[in-house]
């Protein structure tokens, strides 16, 4: 039985910040490139999957007016694709309806710009990250970085609960592992890559990954958006997963390392 995947890393678009922001003893005179990313799975059997859906141009129409026209002013964004990932997937030949499920790691705006372009897909997430997104004010879901029309109105219909553990498709190949902190129920999933080698998704668990290898938290100028003990523990998951298992390709979202500012982005092709 094939339980391997075959991976890339997509984006269509970028915010940028000081690395000091990002990790405990960078520079405040270094700007970092943060890509936001999707990565797509191809499996012989279970298809096409998302793992999170980038910018998509929505941001910038969400963003438009008060009081979520602060998400733009405090990260600037450069889309690079007018279309989003869908548009990068259908350059890729990847047409938008072949995708069958997303992973939502978590619902802050530039992991979820996209849903509304896969209204077929069942949505894969934690029940405590769907949760803590009712009922909130506008300006509660602007400190939670949250753009409530992103949202596909079906969602809840398409919702698919996952957490520590879950064996997605039952069968080993894409499993989940809970790295909450950044966002509430945030995950990551872990599978293997046609190369042999395990890969896993962290998702924000960190921004950069001289962080998990050396276990460097961000500044704390960040620890208004995160719960900041449990983002330590996630960190410090990371950081022994990476001393245990040196094979391990640990994938933050927003890493130049995995997405570099001016080459193609790694995985594999």
């Amino acid at each position: 039985m094939n339980t391997t995947w075959r991976w890339s890393v997509l984006s269509d678009g970028w915010t940028e910040a000081h690395e000091a922001v990002a990790i405990a003893g960078g520079s405040w005179r270094k700007k970092v490139r943060f890509h936001a990313t999707a990565v797509l799975l191809e499996h012989a059997r279970h298809g096409r999957v998302l793992f999170d859906t980038g910018y998509s141009p929505r941001f910038f129409a969400e963003t438009a007016r008060w009081p979520y026209r602060a998400y733009r002013q405090v990260t600037p964004v450069t889309l690079t694709e007018p279309r989003g990932i869908l548009g990068v997937l259908e350059r890729r030949g990847v047409p938008a309806g072949t995708v069958q499920h997303i992973i939502v790691s978590h619902w802050h705006a530039d992991h979820v710009g996209g849903l509304r372009d896969y209204p077929q897909a069942q949505l894969h997430t934690c029940r405590a990250a769907w949760d803590s997104l009712q009922g909130l004010s506008r300006f509660a879901a602007l400190l939670q970085a949250v753009l409530p029309g992103l949202i596909p109105e079906d969602a809840a219909r398409r919702l698919h609960w996952i957490s520590e553990g879950t064996d997605v498709f039952g069968d080993g190949s894409l499993t989940v592992l809970e790295l909450p902190g950044h966002a509430v129920g945030q995950i990551g999933v872990r599978f293997l890559a046609e190369d042999g080698r395990p890969v896993l998704l962290a998702a924000d668990a960190c921004w950069l990954s001289a962080a998990y290898r050396e276990n460097r938290l961000p500044h704390p100028v960040t620890r208004f958006l995160h719960d900041w003990p449990a983002y330590r523990r996630s960190l410090d998951r990371l950081h022994r997963l990476h001393l245990a298992e040196p094979e391990l390709r640990i994938i933050p979202s927003h890493c130049p390392e995995i997405y570099p500012a001016d080459s193609s982005p790694r995985g594999e092709s």
